[in-house]
């Protein structure tokens, strides 16, 4: 948009160009990612915690998430329906524990057997 300040013209800022949210989300290249999974990597605009377990992390979470309404739903009385709800949550956490530890220990027999490659 243009008028005319002082026998000058001037251009006014529009919110098109400014705010235009297909410009600002558009995927950027990335020259130095090697692969497409750098480069989908390099894009990812949010942090997933949760899927660093993988599929097992991920079902382990819903039915953590899941757990008190399911509970509610099937549970009348409402000490036992507490009860339960606590007891789901320490399942869960418990769960979640236990494929961290499943996981940990295949990375380091992974280690180990490069270690032991690498050394012969």
């Amino acid at each position: 948009m243009e008028r005319k300040i002082h026998g000058a013209i001037a251009r006014e800022p529009t919110m098109d160009t400014a705010t235009n949210w297909s410009e600002r989300t558009r995927p950027k290249h990335n020259p130095s990612a090697k692969t497409d999974h750098e480069e989908h990597a390099n894009r990812q605009q949010f942090n997933r915690p949760r899927t660093s377990m993988g599929a097992a992390g991920h079902w382990i979470h819903m039915a953590g998430l899941f757990a008190p309404i399911v509970i509610g739903e099937l549970v009348k009385d409402a000490d036992k329906r507490w009860r339960y709800v606590r007891l789901a949550s320490v399942g869960t956490a418990l769960a979640y524990e236990a494929a961290h530890t499943i996981r940990e220990q295949q990375r380091n027999a992974e280690r180990e057997a490069e270690c032991r490659e690498h050394c012969r």
